[in-house]
């Protein structure tokens, strides 16, 4: 029977083990969601850091690559991209190595890379059933976590967790925390997620800057068939066969 927890913080991995473990980074608002489209959109590849003054360094380094993230969720004046999915379009992205920090996203992929898991990809609602796939053709115990919002817990991050756990089936071994988040997807379900989601404390600040598109954007379960595999310090995207592409 294959085990499933989840770190509702992604400082909750400093005492965790991670050998052993698919690790499912998950920041729906809104770092995974955008590094889905990114890569759905052509993108070569996304190196995420957490420092954003690395981040500044690395594009100094290689002028040719974009530079993309937010602070507060608003996008750094001397960036190209902000952190919305919606500017990560074909004509901007295709073909080209991303860059990219975020407050809260690149620094969950950061911390399941130092707890050791054997595998780190990123999930999204928009990728759910590609990363249930994948989970369902690995052997390792999966951990979901998730990157909440400045040290704390964020709704949309642990309904992801529960509506991938939901996918992955009755087989398996919950923990606590795992077992939470599929009990809040089940009582929220999937249609009523945009405007669960949009009431969150994160999902009412990013309406206030006028980001109110991305949450729209971010709930659309089960669109993309792109799984993100971070390696060596990028991430470049796998295509399952889960689901049709429709972005």
């Amino acid at each position: 029977m294959r085990e499933i927890d989840v770190a509702l913080l992604s400082r909750e991995l400093d005492a965790v083990h991670g050998k052993g473990h698919l690790a499912v980074v998950i920041d729906v608002l809104r770092a995974s969601t955008t590094m889905v489209t990114a890569l759905e959109n052509g993108a070569d590849r996304i190196i995420p850091l957490k420092c954003i003054d690395e981040a500044r360094a690395r594009r100094a380094e290689k002028p040719h690559f974009l530079l993309g993230g937010e602070r507060d969720a608003k996008r750094p004046k001397d960036f190209d991209l902000g952190n919305s999915p919606l500017e990560y379009c074909k004509r901007k992205v295709e073909g080209k190595s991303i860059i990219m920090t975020t407050t809260n996203g690149t620094a969950a992929i950061e911390a399941a890379s130092r707890a050791g898991a054997d595998t780190i990809i990123v999930g999204a609602l928009l990728n759910r059933s590609a990363v249930v796939e994948y989970c369902r053709g690995r052997q390792e115990s999966v951990l979901l976590v998730c990157a909440g919002t400045r040290g704390r817990f964020s709704l949309e991050d642990a309904v992801c967790a529960g509506a991938i756990i939901k996918g992955l089936g009755s087989h398996t071994q919950l923990s606590d925390a795992a077992r939470v988040c599929l009990t809040l997807y089940e009582a929220f379900g999937k249609n009523s997620l945009t405007n669960e989601i949009m009431a969150s404390r994160h999902g009412r600040y990013l309406q206030e800057i006028g980001y109110g598109k991305d949450i729209e954007f971010a709930t659309r379960m089960d669109r993309s068939p792109i799984v993100p595999l971070y390696h060596e310090g990028e991430i470049r995207a796998l295509e399952t066969a889960a689901v049709e592409a429709k972005i």
